[in-house]
């Protein structure tokens, strides 16, 4: 920040130099400063430097504002469960970090460098979208998750429950908060409760993600209250997914 204080000093100080130099002055600030200086011009001359730097300085931070909001960064998600993780996008730098993937839902983070683009298409690519059932194999094969990343993705979506989850993203958070109740039940009360309270809800997040995927609603989970229900969401939780809008 400091470096861009200095910059747009120096800018500013440049103008104004060669204004003077050449008496060719802003006509508005000119004005405003003879009025203050009673007319008289050694005042005058004082006083414009005063208002034009001023004048100067709002001008070029605006436009660096407006230079910051340009599409001028290409960012790839870069993770290895992402359907998108070879896509480039133009993003504006601000947003780096900020912005979410299509693809994961995660952050877009890793900025890519001008030789790395495809110089097949100098254009952002346009987001995924299935073609054929070719397409749909590579779908199902990158929404593969491991242990680990699934964990991490189901505690990053914490409380959405909206989009879709692949059976590995489940079942792996399935299998930690089941291994997690098991263990911590021969641990005190206190800890026990505290595991179940922090994973309840984005267990339920992911099943309700999961069951869009197969094109279900996600309050078909309320049917696991009366027991035999849950049999039916095992079986619906095991099924492929599909690629209709959700419900």
């Amino acid at each position: 920040m400091t470096d861009f204080s200095e910059d747009i000093d120096k800018v500013v100080a440049s103008i104004i130099r060669n204004e003077l130099k050449s008496e060719n002055y802003d006509d508005s600030c000119w004005l405003k400063a003879f009025k203050k200086a009673e007319g008289d011009e050694k005042k005058a001359k004082v006083i414009y430097i005063d208002l034009r730097t001023a004048d100067l300085k709002k001008e070029k931070e605006k436009e660096k504002k407006l230079k910051d909001l340009n599409p001028n960064a290409n960012v790839s998600c870069g993770r290895s469960f992402c359907v998108k993780k070879y896509t480039i996008v133009s993003v504006p730098k601000k947003l780096i970090g900020v912005r979410k993937c299509e693809g994961c839902g995660n952050t877009l983070d890793q900025q890519v460098g001008e030789r790395q683009i495809p110089k097949i298409d100098d254009n952002p690519i346009e987001p995924w979208r299935p073609t054929s059932s070719q397409n749909n194999a590579k779908l199902k094969k990158s929404n593969t998750m491991n242990f680990g990343e699934s964990i991490s993705v189901c505690f990053n979506k914490y409380a959405t429950f909206e989009g879709r989850a692949g059976k590995s993203e489940f079942w792996y958070f399935f299998l930690f908060h089941l291994a997690g109740s098991v263990i911590l039940s021969l641990a005190p009360l206190a800890i026990y409760s505290i595991f179940g309270l922090i994973t309840i809800i984005p267990l339920l997040a992911v099943g309700c993600r999961r069951l869009h995927d197969i094109n279900r609603s996600g309050w078909w989970q309320l049917i696991s209250i009366t027991g035999i229900g849950f049999v039916l969401l095992i079986v619906w939780w095991t099924t492929e997914g599909s690629r209709k809008k959700d419900k």
